[in-house]
Order: C-alpha cells, then sequence, then structure tokens
C-alpha cells in the first residue's frame, strides 16, 4: 500500500463533475454491494437518487457540500457533506474512493476535510452510516474514530438493508 498524499488535491464539486461523480459512486457501489444487492437495484438506486436533476439539487443545497479528491486531472473519489438541521447532526452523506485507488490513504484525506468542515460550522461530532454487511468500511470508520450504536434500515432500489449509524468526536 502506497501513498499519494503528496499529489493529490481536493476541490469543491462543480456541475461539469456530475458524470465522474456518477461514474464513482456507480464503480464503488457495484465493487462495495453487488455480493449482497442485485445490480438492478444498484443502477435504479444511482438514476432515481443521483440523476443530474437531483445532483443539481445537492450542488445547490446550502445545507450540502460535495468534494472531488484528485491527482492531476484524475478524479479519484467524492465525499458529501451534509447537515441536518432537524438532529443538529453532521454527515458524511457519502465518501467513495473508486476501487483502483482504495488503501493509498485518500479516504483519510477526505475524512480530515471532513472533520475541517465540520468544526468550521462548530460541530464536535461526525455521523455517517454504513451498510452492515459493508465490512471493510465499518472497519476503517471503526479504526479512524467511528462508534457505531445506532442501526436503521435503507433502501437501496427494491433491497433493504441493515444500515448502522456511526459518530465520531474531532
Amino acid at each position: 500500500m502506497g501513498t499519494m498524499e503528496q499529489n493529490i488535491n481536493i476541490r469543491i464539486w462543480n456541475e461539469s463533475d456530475f458524470p465522474i461523480v456518477r461514474k464513482i459512486l456507480l464503480d464503488t457501489w457495484l465493487d462495495t454491494y453487488s455480493s449482497f444487492i442485485p445490480v438492478e437495484d444498484i443502477s435504479s438506486y444511482l438514476e432515481s437518487t443521483y440523476n443530474v436533476e437531483k445532483l443539481k439539487l445537492i450542488l445547490e443545497n446550502p445545507d450540502s457540500s460535495g468534494f472531488i479528491i484528485e491527482s492531476g486531472i484524475k478524479s479519484l473519489g467524492f465525499m458529501r457533506i451534509s447537515i441536518s438541521k432537524t438532529e443538529n447532526r453532521f454527515y458524511i452523506s457519502s465518501l467513495y474512493i473508486l476501487p483502483e485507488y482504495q488503501g493509498l490513504g485518500l479516504g483519510k484525506s477526505l475524512l480530515s476535510k471532513a472533520k475541517e468542515e465540520a468544526a468550521a460550522r462548530g460541530y464536535t461530532s461526525i455521523y455517517l452510516g454504513v451498510m452492515k454487511q459493508n465490512v471493510k468500511s465499518l472497519k476503517w470508520y471503526e479504526n479512524h474514530g467511528f462508534i457505531f450504536n445506532e442501526e436503521l434500515p435503507f433502501q437501496m432500489g427494491k433491497t433493504s438493508v441493515p444500515h448502522l449509524i456511526g459518530q465520531m468526536k474531532i
């Protein structure tokens, strides 16, 4: 496992990033979830939740921000943060690194960016959800300080899976 940290950049996303965001989501979801969620449910969830119109709404939402992590002109991953005013919580809504770039410290760089963003907004904890069957990601988040103590169902297409909600103090 090498590191790419010296030549990476994290920037706010924009509308021209929509195709790469959709590709990152689809590639990582297929790699991570297809062993327990049918491919047609993954595809239909992407189309219903991350079509261009929905991505525009996310981009325009003042309580949500998206970030692209890149090396040169190559986009390697995507993170979205959001604030739930009803729960008074700061969430990492999405954090995905393309499968071929996992294990290089990129997720850790995005997590550091999320901590900065949360602290700048006055939050002392970060929350996120991870599917229970996604053992690799659960372990990764636990190794980075998250404690999972809530469980809710998550619906992807026609498939419902247990979703663990984690919290990390910053």
